[in-house]
């Protein structure tokens, strides 16, 4: 059994960070994969290949809650890990890692997640039509005829970090340049880091950043999804560069996460009082008349700064409370998140296409959506991924098979 961490010994020492971490990073990008698995049964994503006749409030809260803060968390380690990275390899090596481990994958599974999402969404048409092939494909949204935008579907999460750290590769050596200047913005940034998170109030703090691009959001969920254009779109690009950046300052004073585990229950329940005052403003806009809901979008955004990061702080710290000590089952889940979440989109979508026509319960659609995909993405991982070259490319490892020998 998993039990917090006692004492509060400096966060120094590498297995601390890298076990705690690294099992926070695998666990956002396999909550994504639940996530995405909810999208047809939640009864006001529309969007999408499958639709199913069965939602539930249930779903439709934990759909809402999950979008708050699992790509925050994923961009805030990318930053930290990142920092990690450059100053352990230099800029060389860590250009020559960002290609080898976020460049070739997105050129890579890009083009199958592409065909295979579109043939799934053809045939959905067509069996909800009886058009034929090349009617159906008509049908099909304009960015997914490849006619308006690239869809660069969940893999738009890539192309974010790939950017970035390109600004990393471009803007850090070109800083030390202005030694004096570069000493001082560290020192400021750093100071107001730490002076921030010694204070329960910090993570409170720290959304006041965020509230400039929230309330330039406008897809009605919360932070917009940038997943249909290769030119970036400002406020979520400008939110989850915040976040990556924060992870970066943060592993320069990486004693701070001291902080986020020691005020986890603080920020825990500053999260549930947040989200809540979210859903009550979201049922409120319901029974308002227009031109007063329509106000309301604004308040909703502004809330979802601080939410999302009082979400984003309670979540680490207690990963940091409860994973700090090397545990193998999380290790692996860790290692299988990336190649799960690279390859899980169409996968779904064929399960969820599959159960929609049917009358069942959702506790059992879901079941049968989320059961077979994470049965297939574990299976091709182990006897696919992690014993390959393929291992290799996404985890920078090559593990040997159990009883092998040298």
């Amino acid at each position: 059994m998993l039990t917090p961490s006692s004492g509060t010994a400096p966060l120094t020492a590498a297995p601390y960070r890298v076990h705690a971490l690294d099992a926070t990073r695998g666990f956002a990008l396999l909550i994504g994969i639940v996530y995405h698995g909810l999208e047809s049964l939640v009864a006001n994503k529309i969007y999408g290949p499958a639709q199913d006749t069965q939602s539930s409030l249930l779903l439709e809260a934990a759909y809402y809650v999950f979008h708050i803060f699992r790509m925050q968390v994923f961009f805030l380690m990318a930053g930290y890990f990142a920092h990690l990275l450059y100053h352990r390899q230099g800029l060389r090596g860590f250009v020559a890692n960002r290609v080898q481990r976020l460049g070739l994958p997105l050129l890579i599974f890009w083009p199958l997640d592409y065909v295979l999402v579109a043939a799934l969404w053809v045939w959905s048409i067509q069996h909800s039509s009886g058009l034929p092939l090349r009617q159906a494909f008509a049908k099909l949204p304009a960015v997914y005829r490849l006619v308006q935008g690239v869809p660069l579907m969940h893999l738009w999460f890539l192309y974010y970090l790939l950017l970035f750290c390109a600004c990393v590769a471009v803007v850090r050596p070109a800083a030390n340049r202005w030694p004096g200047a570069l000493h001082q913005a560290r020192t400021l940034a750093d100071q107001a880091l730490a002076s921030a998170l010694a204070h329960w109030w910090g993570s409170l703090a720290l959304a006041v950043l965020a509230v400039p691009p929230m309330l330039a959001m406008t897809d009605g969920l919360g932070v917009d999804t940038p997943e249909s254009s290769l030119w970036p779109r400002w406020a979520p690009f400008a939110l989850y560069f915040l976040y990556f950046a924060l992870g970066w300052l943060l592993h320069r004073q990486a004693h701070l996460l001291n902080a986020l585990r020691q005020f986890r229950v603080v920020n825990l329940v500053s999260s549930g009082l947040l989200i809540g005052l979210l859903f009550g403003l979201k049922i409120l806009g319901h029974r308002l008349d227009a031109t007063t809901a329509s106000r309301l979008p604004a308040a909703i955004n502004f809330v979802y700064a601080f939410a999302s990061t009082t979400t984003v702080c309670a979540f680490v710290g207690y990963m940091l409370a409860y994973f700090s000590a090397p545990h193998p089952v999380v290790r692996y889940l860790s290692d299988a998140a990336y190649w799960g979440y690279l390859i899980h989109l169409p996968i779904i979508i064929f399960f969820q296409l599959l159960v929609a026509p049917y009358g069942w319960h959702w506790p059992i659609k879901l079941l049968l959506i989320l059961g077979p995909t994470f049965i297939i993405l574990l299976l091709t991982y182990h006897f696919c991924v992690r014993h390959t070259r393929l291992g290799l490319l996404l985890n920078g490892r090559i593990y040997a098979p159990r009883g092998a020998t040298a």
